[in-house]
């Protein structure tokens, strides 16, 4: 009976998963030139990044696209408003995938928990997967966290403060999630430690 509920939370996660990442594998959104990351690609000329954009926003009216044209045209000449140089220096928002990672982590565990039930995995080899897991994303989290500390501390601005940003909180996401499984692993211990 427990195979048939981890099959089923299986097939209803999985289209969550499928539907919800972006094309863009920092998640950023709108990601102006020259772009955050080596995959900058702009084939519709609008000076941001296509991987980031929405489809909507991909095709530009003729309206849009003239108004575009006079506000670069007014920028090189130096009649741009202070609000527009204000956008251009603003560090676009971070769009974290929160939902796909939970959703993803929780679809792998629930694989590794079916084939543990079906004697496929070793109980040794399944809480091992999950160890390291856990591991693994807590010493990223750590690593990338000390990182951003020292460029924060030290002011050293470049395009990597993003990307470390960015990967820290995906990072994150994943101990979070690896740690309430964790939880199950070991209920019982947790059950005696809370135990009065």
């Amino acid at each position: 009976m427990k195979k048939l509920y981890v099959v089923i939370l299986i097939a209803l996660l999985t289209p969550i998963a499928v539907y919800a990442w972006n094309d863009c594998p920092y998640g950023t959104v709108n990601d102006p030139f020259p772009g955050q990351c080596p995959r900058y690609v702009d084939t519709n000329q609008n000076k941001i990044c296509d991987h980031s954009e929405s489809p909507s926003s991909g095709s530009l009216s003729n309206v849009s696209a003239t108004e575009q044209a006079n506000n670069s045209a007014d920028n090189k000449n130096g009649t741009g408003s202070s609000s527009d140089i204000q956008k251009a220096n603003s560090v676009p928002p971070e769009n974290y995938n929160l939902i796909p990672m939970v959703i993803t982590t929780l679809i792998i565990y629930l694989v590794t928990y079916l084939l543990y039930l079906e004697h496929r995995l070793t109980r040794n080899l399944y809480y091992a997967i999950w160890k390291y897991v856990l591991m693994t994303s807590f010493i990223a989290t750590g690593v990338t966290g000390l990182i951003m500390t020292i460029f924060i501390n030290y002011g050293i601005q470049s395009s990597w403060n993003l990307t470390i940003d960015f990967w820290h909180a995906e990072f994150a996401i994943v101990m979070a999630v690896s740690t309430l499984l964790h939880l199950h692993l070991y209920w019982k211990q947790v059950k005696r430690v809370f135990k009065v």
